[in-house]
């Protein structure tokens, strides 16, 4: 059953838009570039607690099976868009693009007016589907298990964008409602709403900072682990997979003493990831003046 959002133009006003401006576009860029190598680290480490191994097994045909999953994740990240818009009583448009000659994209849109609800599930759905059924795969079939890394992380990364949107949205009141459109969306509010200004400006530093915290906080954390496990009498310690270039941390008493390992790499990407996560979050914290756009 289709649900389209009534709305009513004396009863709600334009706050504002959300548009991929040159500042927008390259701090998504930039976002989907960390996310690629986060959720590339996430896969590699889910893969080796699933299958045992990081061995990734490929035929001749490589490149062309690699590009059919890469396309048709893409298609299909904007299929499950366009279903949900469908579902609230839109009607999808597709096509593809490059913003300010910076970011590729691929867009599926409606001029429909969705609630912030309707707005939040038609963009998370593809990344949480799409992940759900490729972790799926993984633990069903672990013989092409080494071929679900290019959908898990090309949609993983590719929906950075959707999570900048729907954490900027969240912001907002749940009654507001908003205007999809190919490049960004309109915000519509009551009278008594006020226009939030949302910027992405900060993004590195923000990231940067947790970033370097993390790393350093980890890595001290994990140095300084062994004494009280080895007080507490602990025989060994594993953080991450065993044997593995993902294992972060590994502790083993012997004898009077003890020996512990500590994985850099493996520190580097939780960092990254945190700082990602954290930047992501933080960066356009709106303030109570007028958007601009």
């Amino acid at each position: 059953m289709k649900e389209q959002q009534s709305f009513n133009h004396e009863e709600f006003k334009e706050l504002g838009k959300l548009e991929m401006s040159k500042e927008v576009v390259l701090t998504l860029n930039g976002m989907g570039i960390l996310a690629f190598f986060a959720f590339g680290f996430f896969f590699t480490s889910l893969y080796t607690v699933l299958i045992g191994n990081t061995v990734f097994n490929f035929t001749s045909g490589t490149i062309l099976i690699s590009l059919a999953l890469f396309i048709g994740t893409i298609v299909l990240h904007e299929l499950i868009h366009g279903a949900f818009m469908s579902k609230y009583g839109g009607k999808p448009s597709y096509g593809a693009g490059i913003a300010h000659f910076i970011l590729p994209y691929f867009y599926a849109t409606s001029k429909t007016i969705f609630s912030r609800n309707q707005f939040i599930v038609i963009a998370i759905t593809p990344l949480v589907m799409i992940s759900l059924v490729v972790i799926g795969i993984m633990a069903a079939f672990p013989s092409i298990a080494h071929w679900m890394f290019i959908p898990f992380v090309i949609n993983a990364s590719g929906a950075v964008g959707d999570v900048w949107m729907i954490r900027n949205v969240l912001r907002y009141p749940k009654h507001i409602l908003l205007e999809d459109r190919k490049t960004g969306m309109i915000i519509y509010g009551k009278e008594t709403d006020k226009p939030l200004n949302i910027s992405t400006t900060g993004f590195v530093s923000r990231f940067s900072k947790v970033f370097i915290l993390c790393f350093f906080a980890v890595g001290c954390l994990m140095g300084i682990a062994p004494i009280p496990l080895n007080i507490l009498g602990v025989e060994s310690l594993t953080i991450g997979p065993t044997n593995s270039i993902f294992t972060i941390f590994e502790y083993h008493s012997i004898g009077e003493g003890f020996g512990f390992n500590l994985y850099p790499l493996s520190i580097l990407a939780i960092s990254m990831i945190v700082g990602l996560v954290y930047a992501i979050i933080k960066t356009g914290k709106p303030r109570n003046d007028a958007m601009t756009g």
